[in-house]
């Protein structure tokens, strides 16, 4: 008995996830979201395919998920994870310490100012939270309302070529 093929319908579903992730990282860019491009080089996806099911998995840095939804505030003050990964965005982006009237000020002890900086931007995410910056949702949400038409041609077409098989395998016995 012949398998059911999924080309046309995997060819789809490929073009569905490149385009989700074009847009994603055209969304991150255009934000000002981009400092060590290490979010944006991990926004990938992969498409499986085998004679039962189709799947599409999106790929992307751990922090992506939080930069995406956005954050709450932390309830009785956070777990300590947080400052590491704040410390090392902060000696990655350059942020400087600045004076009462916010101009930057030169660097006294370089190392503690960004430990200072750090918590600072630490402690207001603990306290109020992280909006969402909706890269990946907006890109996925504007590539899913045309995926169902897309899916049910192709779909069809993959049916319809296995139905052509069956038919040709039993007219040959």
């Amino acid at each position: 008995m012949a398998k059911i093929n999924y080309t046309a319908t995997d060819k789809a579903l490929n073009k569905f996830g490149n385009e989700v992730v074009r847009k994603s990282r055209f969304n991150l860019t255009n934000q000002k979201r981009y400092v060590s491009g290490k979010l944006w080089k991990s926004i990938d996806y992969k498409s499986i395919t085998s004679n039962r099911s189709i799947s599409l998995k999106f790929l992307m840095e751990e922090y992506g998920i939080v930069l995406d939804e956005g954050r709450g505030k932390s309830q009785g003050g956070g777990s300590g994870e947080l400052y590491p990964k704040i410390l090392e965005w902060v000696k990655k982006k350059g942020l400087r310490p600045r004076d009462s009237k916010g101009k930057f000020t030169a660097w006294k002890n370089k190392a503690k100012q960004q430990e200072g900086i750090a918590f600072a931007v630490t402690r207001k995410i603990h306290r109020f939270g992280y909006k969402p910056t909706n890269f990946f949702s907006d890109a996925f949400k504007l590539s899913f309302k045309k995926l169902p038409r897309t899916i049910k041609k192709t779909f069809a077409l993959d049916v319809e070529r296995f139905m052509q098989q069956t038919i040709d395998e039993i007219n040959k016995l």
